[in-house]
């Protein structure tokens, strides 16, 4: 039995048309059929999972890692493991978010909310890629999984300040935030360990995928992948919406007829 891991965005889902390919879902139940275990491995919290295509939403996954590792819940949604981000730093996002009015979002085990505030830009940006988006609800000690703290410029560096000793992946306008030592590589680990797979695979396109490309035996970006996640891969491959996914798999010798 092999593993393989998914991420959702750019690698299994076509953002640009808000569908996943007849012929990606297609080898998604083939690979399972075949005795494969396969799990999806998101930044996606549960809430943005919600207004995917049908064949996603009621795909039988074997894990579904999301929140970028934070949690993972097993074959029959059960919470294999939950790892939130410490209320005591989460209060010191929220103040310093306010005090520099910067705009946050913040996911739960069931909510996704905006923790400031919100401008209509930050809406639009949600609703283009998820098609829903957080609504405003003040932090007040919630159990919060993943943070996107939006900001550029020389505010950076005090965020780099203020999150130090978390897990986080910098992007060119936020910081994707969780807890100490949480990331997709670290979810996907807890996943290796407990089955005796003979070949793990990691599909990703985002820099929030390298640790995960680096802890499966074989990491593989997605031909739309950034070029930082394509020089850690062992195999680069066609984009999302080349099918990139069903013909690397139909050809490769972890897949047979």
């Amino acid at each position: 039995m092999n593993g393989y891991f998914f991420d959702m965005d750019g690698t299994l889902y076509n953002n640009k048309f808000h569908e996943v390919s007849k012929k990606t879902f297609e080898m998604l139940n083939e690979l399972q059929v075949q005795g494969h275990y396969v799990a999806l491995c998101t930044s996606r919290c549960q809430r943005e999972l919600k207004n995917l295509p049908s064949c996603m939403r009621n795909f039988q996954f074997d894990c579904m890692i999301s929140d970028g590792g934070a949690l993972i819940l097993g074959k029959d949604r059960e919470i294999i493991e939950m790892n939130c981000i410490p209320k005591e730093t989460m209060k010191r996002i929220d103040l310093f978010c306010k005090e520099h009015h910067l705009e946050y979002r913040y996911s739960t085990l069931n909510g996704n909310y905006f923790g400031t505030p919100y401008s209509k830009f930050a809406h639009n940006i949600y609703f283009h890629l998820y098609l829903n988006s957080p609504v405003f609800k003040p932090y007040e000690d919630d159990d919060v999984l993943n943070v996107l703290l939006l900001c550029e410029g020389e505010e950076k560096e005090q965020v780099k300040a203020l999150i130090q000793g978390l897990g986080y992946v910098e992007c060119p306008d936020c910081f994707e935030i969780r807890a100490c030592g949480i990331d997709k590589a670290t979810a996907v680990k807890k996943i290796m360990d407990a089955y005796a797979f003979e070949t793990t695979y990691g599909f990703g396109d985002g820099a929030n995928d390298l640790d995960m490309l680096k802890e499966a035996d074989v990491g593989v970006a997605m031909g739309n992948a950034c070029d930082a996640l394509k020089k850690v891969s062992d195999v680069v491959i066609g984009n999302v919406d080349e099918d990139g996914i069903y013909y690397y798999l139909k050809n490769n010798k972890g897949y047979s007829e």
